[in-house]
């Protein structure tokens, strides 16, 4: 049974979510500094473009959830993204801090699991707007629910995630089977809780893949509606060819991947940083099954299908954190000098995966930047920029968004 929470775990919970929350921001603060959130040059227009369809506009579309809460907040859809950003931040900071609040750990095991956090944070903070942060809610409540006993409700996260984004059932799912794996939590199933998980996951799912054969817009007016909310630029256009694209988009991406010649240096930068939250945090438990599996597959599997390496490898390194945090007493004491060493790997991680600490020309694409900064400078070739990739691998790539509005036109 978890002590009860002292006065100090929660103010120290409190000033970590307060640090979290205000890192989260970094990006956006510099936007509003130089006048340019809502412009043309706001870092906020591709992922505002992808949160533009909502289901009040077009119906039944996939990943339309978040952008019904933008939508909601107001005409302004840059505006409304920002504020998405930081409310989702404030959420996944919130959940993860009551976690660190249960933490019945020696204090520099606490420091680490603080420092890691504080390194997924900024590593978010460089790409606002994404649903990822969204999608990383959800997966803190259902870690929350699973170990409090309460299956249904965890499941219900998951669920809901699909709506969001696809990485919500490609992480969740494996992130629910690690924490049902450790502490032996699958014997507290009984069969009707598993028949009520099944039940909700495969619901989902199917509702998800019915989607498309639901009312819904057109592709004319999706990218009509789409366009008119913000300025001309290519990285709306962009936004709005993987939106409506379906399987042409996939097979983008693969192409992407198959003709990076930096592929294998961002996948393997990707395991080095799984590899570093499981070194700095495991202790006898979680075992490695649970930890394997939470992280590893769903980070294997969207490495191959999509392009945005370096934020599959974020994703399942927090379920490698969320892993390791319910279980808030350690299995054995950290003391010593090895308790520190961990502290100093949590320090490394933050400028190891920072963006800005060595920077490239796409970091979305890296885990970790100083990796493929070093390659450059020993002569590695470097990797294309999505603009050529995507000529190469769809030149009439226009003809999603141009093609399809004027086929349809009266």
């Amino acid at each position: 049974m978890t002590a009860a929470l002292t006065a100090r775990d929660r103010w120290s919970a409190l000033l970590l979510w307060l640090l979290l929350v205000g890192l989260s921001t970094r990006l956006l603060v510099s936007a509003v500094q130089r006048h340019v959130l809502q412009t043309d040059e706001s870092p906020l227009l591709y992922h505002a473009a992808t949160l533009a369809f909502n289901y009040v506009d077009f119906g039944f579309v996939r990943r339309g959830l978040a952008g019904s809460f933008v939508h909601a907040l107001g005409a302004n859809w840059l505006r409304g993204t920002a504020l998405f950003h930081v409310g989702a931040a404030a959420a996944v900071a919130a959940a993860a801090c009551v976690l660190f609040a249960r933490l019945q750990r020696p204090l520099a095991e606490r420091i680490a699991f603080a420092l890691l956090l504080v390194a997924l944070m900024m590593r978010w903070a460089e790409d606002p707007g994404r649903t990822d942060i969204a999608v990383a809610v959800l997966l803190a409540l259902a870690a929350i629910a699973s170990i409090a006993g309460r299956p249904l409700l965890a499941a219900l996260a998951v669920a809901l995630g699909v709506f969001i984004h696809e990485t919500a059932f490609v992480f969740g799912i494996p992130l629910l089977i690690g924490l049902w794996l450790d502490q032996g939590r699958w014997r507290a199933l009984g069969r009707r809780d598993a028949t009520g998980v099944a039940t909700l996951l495969g619901a989902a799912l199917l509702l998800y893949l019915a989607f498309d054969r639901l009312p819904h817009a057109d592709a004319r007016t999706m990218v009509e509606v789409v366009r008119s909310h913000f300025p001309p630029h290519t990285y709306v256009d962009w936004a709005i060819y993987f939106a409506i694209s379906g399987a042409r988009g996939v097979r983008t991406s693969l192409c992407q991947n198959a003709n990076d010649p930096t592929y294998w240096l961002h996948v393997g930068s990707g395991l080095l940083v799984i590899a570093l939250f499981i070194g700095v945090l495991k202790r006898r438990r979680p075992g490695w099954p649970a930890l394997l599996v939470a992280s590893v597959p769903p980070f294997l599997f969207l490495s191959v299908v999509a392009n945005d390496i370096s934020r599959w490898a974020v994703l399942a390194a927090f379920n490698v954190w969320l892993l390791n945090a319910a279980r808030p007493e350690a299995s054995s004491p950290g003391q010593g000098a090895a308790a520190w060493v961990r502290v100093a790997l949590a320090a490394l991680v933050v400028p190891l995966i920072h963006p800005k600490t060595w920077p490239i020309e796409d970091p979305i694409f890296a885990p970790m930047p100083v990796l493929e900064r070093l390659a450059r400078r020993l002569g590695g070739p470097p990797t294309p920029r999505f603009a050529q990739a995507l000529e190469r691998c769809d030149p009439g790539w226009r003809d999603v968004l141009d093609g399809a509005a004027s086929r349809q036109a009266p």
